[in-house]
């Protein structure tokens, strides 16, 4: 076979890219639309400095080139012949290779993808709007002063913006939406913008997929914590044994709830019957247990009771007043 990269920064890019491919089971692919190189940078130096892995960022179809010399076995006469001959086959890495279709990069690692999120994605910087650019959020403008002084007031009413001269500035009197999510950036719209100094929109680095040993997954799944993994499992595993106890349907789910429903019935009826059963001791001790103290205080309160004074009905003064008859 004849050496289809004849030139030698792209060969070694792509035997670069060889070896990556065969060491890491892991390949994560970000979006970089407006991402600059000094971000790109501090990705690879955080990669680097935590053990977590390496990023390669190249054009598309230097990419799908080093994808395609991948996945076909080498034979004795290609040139590098001896970097390749550990070759192994990678199913699905072509459908790697389908999704380089924008400007994106390759992260090799075998790290956790939650892990690595914050690595990728937490660092964003905020940018102006650019005229023809498509937003990729709403912007509003809140009502209050622009700090603008009163001659630039032209430009406002030109918008159809409400303001009010205060203070010796401008101010807009009613909130204004800009743009929508999806609409194309206009002169005016990025001059507005621009002229009451907002960046309303923030770029970074995206997740978009995930090649984990030979399957493709998108951000959500392949970034989900062992946390979230536990509290989706227990939230199916309470909606099977609800929907099992609703059917009668005894599983490994549901047993345990219908074992303890039957031992309530059982011990109603025992307890409208008056009848006793080994299982109900522990359920019957607890009262008999709490009563007794409720029984002495009972008891202690009547002889207090007992113990008080009677009041007297006739009080002898000592004759002090004598008798009616005596006055």
């Amino acid at each position: 076979m004849s050496d289809p990269l004849k030139n030698v920064g792209k060969r070694e890019t792509v035997t670069k890219l060889f070896n990556l491919f065969s060491k890491y089971k892991q390949i994560v692919l970000v979006k970089l639309d407006n991402v600059s190189s000094n971000q790109i940078q501090a990705a690879r130096i955080a990669l680097r400095d935590g053990n977590k892995g390496v990023m390669v960022v190249g054009k598309n179809t230097l990419i799908r080139k080093a994808i395609a010399i991948r996945m076909e076995k080498p034979t004795e006469e290609d040139p590098d012949y001896e970097s390749r001959k550990g070759w192994t086959p990678l199913p699905q890495l072509d459908r790697l290779s389908n999704l380089c279709r924008q400007k994106v990069g390759l992260v090799f690692s075998d790290a956790p993808v939650f892990t690595l999120r914050p690595i990728l994605e937490g660092n964003r910087k905020p940018a102006p709007a650019r005229v023809g650019q498509v937003s990729p959020d709403s912007v509003t403008i809140p009502a209050g002063p622009t700090g603008l002084d009163p001659s630039q007031i032209s430009f406002f009413h030109a918008l159809s913006i409400s303001t009010k001269i205060m203070k010796g500035q401008i101010e807009i009197t009613k909130e204004v939406q800009v743009c929508q999510k999806g609409d194309k950036i206009t002169n005016s719209q990025a001059v507005l913008l621009q002229k009451l100094n907002i960046k309303p929109f923030s770029y970074g680095m995206e997740i978009q997929y995930v090649y984990d040993d030979c399957s493709i997954m998108d951000r959500d799944i392949a970034s989900l914590t062992p946390q979230d993994v536990i509290a989706k499992f227990a939230s199916h595993a309470n909606r099977i044994a609800a929907m099992s106890l609703t059917l009668g349907e005894p599983n490994a789910l549901s047993v345990t709830h219908m074992i303890a429903n039957k031992f309530k019935a059982l011990c109603a009826i025992a307890v409208e019957t008056d009848l006793k059963f080994k299982q109900m001791e522990s359920l019957t001790a607890a009262p008999t247990q709490t009563a007794a103290p409720v029984e002495a205080k009972k008891e202690t309160k009547e002889a207090d009771k007992k113990e008080e004074p009677k009041e007297e009905e006739d009080v002898n003064m000592g004759g002090m007043f004598g008798d009616d008859e005596e006055w």
